[in-house]
């Protein structure tokens, strides 16, 4: 079977269809513009073909490359004869034509039967009725699948954490676990959750920190280089360019915070500026970098925590559930 993204086709086209018609136009576009889509496109539908990447692609280009695959099996259906050659009885040698089998998606292979004789080819016709049952059961089982929402990961992971023959220990990518380790972090999923939980408080003590900031000190000269005021900030006479940066950046600082949406990155750089003259002010620095390892651990747990969809075939003649299997993609 050949694979097909169709991702990379998406891209390859570089418009995006908004319908079927336009997505194949830009189809027969790229299979005359590209040899290699061509002989991709050509095999798959010669050898059949399975299509990946298929996420995040529109549902319209996915239907025209089945749609183009499909025409273009149309196209090559004449098969090369085989060569094939059986000996007779003596008085000449016969070919033996392949018979072909073609598959619920209509892609078409090549049979050969090796246990008939050149004189049982009238019988290579015959319809077998047991392999016609099985593949109508076959159709009508797979037809009837239904969808559940199953566990999340983390659910599972969860239960069995205290079972050292089942614990997940793939779950944290290793440069989250080494950051969290920083802030006291002991392995295990259930404390992460409670150092997670934790975030929303963090958050609510760093803003009030931040916008509590009415002086900036000089810390090496020990001199007061700026005072907050009713009406804004009072700079000292003669400080320097670096101290004057840091009373523009506070500014800018307290005013970033008071958005509830505020990032992590804005305000380091802002905050940075503060802290090289203002060195007291780096514990601030610090607990902004916790926040942004919790935000990132939250987003990483949200997605674990996300249910899969579980593909739930039933036996045709009870209806029981006999086989389940998580979907991919």
């Amino acid at each position: 079977m050949t694979k097909v993204s169709v991702r990379s086709l998406f891209w390859a086209s570089g418009k995006a269809a908004a319908s079927v018609e336009e997505a194949l136009e830009a189809l027969r576009r790229l299979w005359k513009e590209d040899g290699s889509v061509r002989d991709l496109m050509t095999k798959a539908a010669k050898e059949g073909y399975v299509l990946v990447d298929t996420r995040d692609v529109p549902a319209p280009f996915v239907a025209a490359v089945r749609v183009a695959l499909a025409r273009l099996r149309e196209r090559l259906k004449e098969e090369t004869p085989s060569t094939l050659l059986v000996k007779g009885t003596g008085k000449a040698k016969e070919e033996r034509k392949p018979m072909v089998w073609e598959s619920p998606e209509g892609v078409r292979y090549a049979v050969e039967v090796y246990d008939l004789t050149p004189r049982e080819e009238k019988h290579w016709g015959l319809r077998d009725k047991r392999v016609e049952d099985a593949a109508k059961w076959l159709e009508r089982f797979l037809s009837g699948v239904e969808y559940e929402e199953g566990r999340s990961p983390l659910e599972e992971a969860l239960e069995h954490e205290d079972n050292p023959h089942f614990r997940r220990e793939d779950l944290i990518p290793e440069d989250l676990e080494a950051r969290l380790r920083l802030l006291g972090w002991d392995g295990s999923l259930r404390t992460l959750q409670a150092l997670v939980a934790s975030l929303t408080a963090r958050e609510k003590a760093f803003v009030e920190a931040v916008r509590s900031i009415s002086a900036l000190v000089d810390r090496e000269k020990g001199q007061v280089v700026a005072l907050k005021t009713p009406i804004g900030w009072e700079v000292r006479q003669g400080i320097s360019r670096e101290a004057m940066k840091a009373v523009m950046a506070v500014g800018l600082l307290q005013e970033l915070v008071k958005d509830p949406s505020w990032k992590v990155p804005e305000v380091r750089r802002h905050l940075e500026a503060v802290a090289e003259v203002d060195t007291h002010l780096k514990g601030l620095l610090a607990e902004l970098e916790a926040i942004g390892t919790l935000r990132k651990a939250k987003y990483h747990l949200d997605e674990l925590g996300r249910g899969r969809a579980i593909a739930v075939y039933r036996d045709p003649a009870t209806g029981e559930p006999v086989y389940r299997t998580p979907v991919i993609g």
